[in-house]
């Protein structure tokens, strides 16, 4: 299958549980499967990482949605999300019969970043992507598996990057020119009266972020996707998980993010770098 095909969908917590929305997340990407679909599938997993820093008598802040991650915090993400949530939607992939092969964003460099926030390095080991090399997924892809990725970056040095995993699959999606799909609590993005937007441009997402009416974790994850459309994603949608169809969104359902200009099929990497992805 071409790579233009794949389908990148990002999944929360709440997704990843086996008592929520994990049985869900299976069955769509068999049927996706069996439609033709190439499914990358990126999880998040910020729910746990909270317990267990919690037990751990670790503090908890977010600054615009995103988890502040000192040293020690980093830790526990890369134990809850390169280990235990990432080793559960692999078992639970293989078991309906997807061959699943887990890998974070440090396989193979797949996910480059550089310190995030506003100043660069305020949120401390969190890393925003400068592109993916996606090489080593249209490889996975090519030999029939299904990419599970976990969140996490390097740097120039090789340092270790928390990453958002909304960034981190509108990167990716970007780098494929696939269709990014992103998972959320919510049926859609809703306007300040309660109607659901079924559709908005990229250029729409910073007042909307301004007037109050995106918050929280729906911040980044509108930032991503209009990111990932001018980058070079042939689609973004953002929905919950009852708005999938057999092989991909509902178009009656969630909020699509349309390109201001037709999508660029190009990576954020240099020139350099991006003979990497071929």
């Amino acid at each position: 299958m071409g790579e233009a095909t794949a389908l990148v969908l990002k999944v929360g917590g709440r997704e990843t549980d086996p008592a929520g929305g994990l049985r869900g997340v299976v069955e769509f990407v068999v049927r996706a499967q069996r439609a033709g679909r190439e499914v990358v599938l990126v999880h998040g997993g910020g729910e746990e990482v909270t317990e267990r820093a919690t037990a751990l008598g670790l503090p908890t802040r977010k600054i615009e949605g995103q988890r502040v991650t000192d040293a020690a915090l980093l830790e526990v993400v890369i134990e809850v999300l390169a280990g235990r949530v990432n080793s559960r939607v692999v078992n639970a992939l293989t078991d309906a019969g997807v061959p699943a092969v887990g890998l974070t964003g440090l396989s193979g460099r797949l996910l480059p970043v550089q310190p995030a926030g506003e100043p660069p390095g305020s949120l401390g080991f969190v890393g925003e992507p400068t592109g993916a090399r996606v090489r080593i997924l249209r490889t996975l892809l090519d030999e029939g598996y299904t990419p599970v990725v976990a969140p996490l970056g390097t740097d120039h040095n090789g340092g270790v990057f928390n990453v958002n995993a909304d960034s981190a699959a509108g990167a990716i999606a970007a780098a494929m020119g696939g269709e990014l799909v992103l998972l959320t609590d919510v049926a859609a993005v809703r306007s300040d009266d309660g109607t659901e937007m079924r559709s908005l441009a990229g250029a729409d997402v910073e007042p909307l972020v301004l007037a109050g009416t995106v918050r929280d974790g729906m911040i980044p994850k509108l930032r991503s996707a209009a990111r990932a459309v001018a980058a070079g994603a042939r689609s973004a949608w953002v929905g919950n998980l009852s708005g999938l169809g057999d092989d991909g969104p509902d178009p009656k359902a969630g909020t699509r993010l349309r390109p201001a200009l037709p999508a660029r099929r190009a990576p954020l990497l240099p020139v350099s770098q991006r003979e990497m992805n071929r």
